[in-house]
């Protein structure tokens, strides 16, 4: 397994006393009370946690961050644990971070596959620079097609043909968070599968969309109309019905 990947996830109480990494799955405790790690977790560190736990909780809700199957909750875990930069809750990257992690573990089962590209695990998923690598210790603006403006922000993400697996609505749901900044989304020629979410309308900025050659199902919601920036639409070849809102 990658060296980038998360062991466990305290529920956001600062009592609670996460156990040693590295783990040999992806799977989390439900609660984590298992015996102090060998060297002691300061007073700071766990409000840390507790901060950023409280952060992202507000992005995504309670009830998934507490749901130790989402790629929301490895997501956190991988934040708290594992990531290199080891961020804290004022980290003004933090969010886009988060949203980034989330779309990996999303399309990749939790981290029990990889992608083509630049995929976690070295081992398996080849990448022309390391620097590109989802997970690995460098700026989430570096990530394999991941574009950011002058200010740091996430303006386009383009994964393509990549080996993307997974239901598109938790991609879309975690990108709203991203609203203010995101103006293309492409990810054409994956695996994706469910429905296209209502939230798509909340990408208020978003000028581009590919979601073509997947296996979308379901009509395409009419709050896309919303999207007034959108000029580039393409969502062809799924099992998808309906009309264009």
């Amino acid at each position: 397994l990658p060296s980038g990947m998360p062991s466990a996830l305290p529920s956001g109480m600062p009592s609670l006393i996460p156990s040693n990494k590295p783990s040999s799955t992806y799977s989390f405790s439900p609660t984590i009370s298992a015996a102090p790690s060998s060297s002691p977790i300061t007073s700071v560190e766990l409000q840390r946690r507790q901060d950023i736990t409280t952060a992202v909780t507000a992005i995504s809700g309670s009830a998934t961050i507490d749901d130790t199957t989402t790629p929301q909750h490895t997501a956190l875990a991988w934040l708290l644990f594992d990531d290199d930069l080891q961020l804290n809750a004022s980290s003004p990257n933090l969010g886009q971070r988060y949203s980034m992690s989330t779309l990996y573990f999303a399309t990749t089962n939790n981290g029990q596959t990889t992608w083509i590209n630049c995929g976690a695990d070295a081992s398996t998923s080849s990448c022309s620079s390391e620097s590109q690598r989802f997970l690995s210790s460098s700026s989430e603006c570096d990530w394999l097609g991941i574009t950011c403006n002058g200010s740091g922000e996430i303006t386009n993400i383009d994964i393509r043909e990549n080996g993307l697996a997974g239901d598109i609505s938790v991609i879309i749901k975690e990108l709203v968070s991203l609203s203010s900044s995101l103006e293309g989304l492409r990810l054409s020629i994956n695996a994706l599968s469910s429905t296209i979410p209502t939230e798509i309308g909340q990408l208020s900025n978003l000028q581009s969309l590919f979601l073509n050659n997947n296996n979308l199902v379901g009509t395409i919601p009419t709050s896309l109309g919303n999207l007034n920036k959108l000029s580039i639409l393409a969502v062809g070849n799924n099992g998808m019905d309906g009309t264009i809102p």
